[in-house]
């Protein structure tokens, strides 16, 4: 996506705006696949980014979907999924959630908790339907040498190893449980591909101990994900070759005991976040106290994971002036929303060239956890539109908001007088 494409789209769309390269999404999905053994599949996050035509983009592509939440198994479904292609895993899911996943019949919920398991045991029976669920686990282990580490820690997430030999008693005496898999995710943005290998492994050897020792059979096995990619100064890419030889080579192992068994790897980062980019238009330029701050119409209220929002440590993105041709000189310079807080800064201290008034900041790697992760109602601004643009198409993937937006569902309240005809 060239410099003259994203000129064209700004100057249709206006800002901010997210903007999805369509070929890089494939070519993702591509190498994701070809260093995965052919048996595995792999299951699109759709919490990293929830559009619809991306969501519909990965159906084409031959992926099958991971929903967390009612409005993700609904987009599954209008994005052309079928239920057998769905998995649903969220610690916290409601009763509504649970009743129209085993409506639809989708292929697994993935349990986080026994009391989940207990309660979905009911709403089988209320139905007269046997429901296929996957245990998750939090393993004593942690090898992942992840960002966001989500085993072998306290968590909301799984079911302690230490406490299976119960929580598993448990689920198989109920009779409208049918337990057909485990689910196993240790963490998120991993760079290095000897620890995925690693990872995975003791996953596989778990899931097969347990299998065999509470005498089950193992027809699926999420291994998680958490394939990561390069954002900030230093960190590298995953090495894909390192990675498929050892994923093969472990799979080759182990495959004699997993014959029959689905096997599923999550993907959302990797799979989207280098497709992204988010633009935003520089309003002014001003110094305060000798620092040089950029203001734009986007910020932390559009892209969060820019902001570091909640994070007690930040870096920056990689970002640039739009147009610009690479310049020697560089000027230190503070990027900043229009929100009435000091938290909206979305690029702190970054080198970029001349900056003025009129520009646009593109900030890059921005199509996974962007506006879907980002608390677009503080300061109630239009939300941005998201386009995507592929083989020389730009596909509208969410109209630009509007102020009449804000306004939905909400009420006045009432006076007193019309208090008083009501009664």
């Amino acid at each position: 996506m060239n410099q003259e494409v994203i000129t064209h789209i700004v100057n249709e769309f206006n800002t901010p705006i997210y903007i999805y390269d369509g070929e890089k999404i494939e070519h993702q999905y591509k190498l994701l696949k070809s260093c995965l053994p052919k048996h595995f599949e792999v299951f699109y996050s759709v919490k990293a980014n929830p559009l619809l035509g991306v969501c519909q983009l990965f159906k084409k592509l031959g992926s099958q979907i991971e929903v967390a939440s009612l409005a993700e198994l609904q987009t599954a479904f209008q994005a052309g999924f079928t239920p057998d292609q769905i998995i649903f895993t969220s610690p916290g899911k409601t009763i509504e959630e649970l009743e129209t996943s085993i409506d639809r019949q989708i292929y697994s919920i993935n349990v986080e908790s026994l009391e989940e398991a207990i309660l979905i045991n009911h709403i089988g029976q209320k139905k007269g339907r046997q429901v296929p669920i996957s245990v998750r686990i939090n393993p004593d282990f942690n090898l992942s040498g992840a960002g966001l580490r989500m085993t072998g820690v306290p968590t909301q997430f799984g079911i302690d190893q230490s406490q299976l030999e119960e929580a598993l008693g448990t689920i198989q005496s109920l009779p409208y449980l049918k337990l057909i898999g485990l689910h196993i995710y240790t963490g998120s943005q991993m760079l290095a591909a000897s620890l995925i290998i690693k990872n995975m492994e003791e996953i596989i050897k778990l899931a097969i101990t347990v299998s065999e020792t509470y005498a089950f059979p193992l027809q699926f096995l999420d291994l998680g994900g958490g394939f990561g990619i390069p954002y900030f100064t230093g960190e590298q890419y995953l090495d894909m070759d390192e990675l498929g030889k050892g994923l093969q080579t472990v799979w080759e192992t182990y495959a004699h005991k997993l014959e029959g068994t689905r096997i599923g790897v999550e993907s959302g980062r990797f799979l989207m976040a280098e497709s992204g980019l988010f633009v935003t238009k520089v309003l002014y330029v001003k110094e305060s106290k000798g620092t040089k701050y950029v203001v734009c119409d986007g910020g932390s209220n559009h892209h969060a994971s820019s902001a570091f929002l909640g994070r007690h440590i930040r870096n920056n993105f990689p970002m640039h002036v739009h147009s610009q041709e690479e310049q020697d000189e560089l000027t230190e310079v503070t990027v900043v929303g229009s929100l009435c807080t000091p938290t909206d800064v979305i690029g702190q201290k970054v080198k970029l060239g001349k900056v003025d008034s009129g520009d646009y900041i593109v900030v890059e790697k921005s199509g996974a956890y962007g506006l879907t992760h980002s608390p677009v109602l503080f300061l109630s601004h239009q939300l941005p539109a998201e386009v995507l643009y592929k083989q020389g198409q730009v596909h509208v993937l969410r109209e630009r908001g509007s102020v009449e937006d804000f306004f939905k569902g909400q009420k006045l309240l009432s006076t007193h007088e019309e208090l008083l005809q009501r009664t």
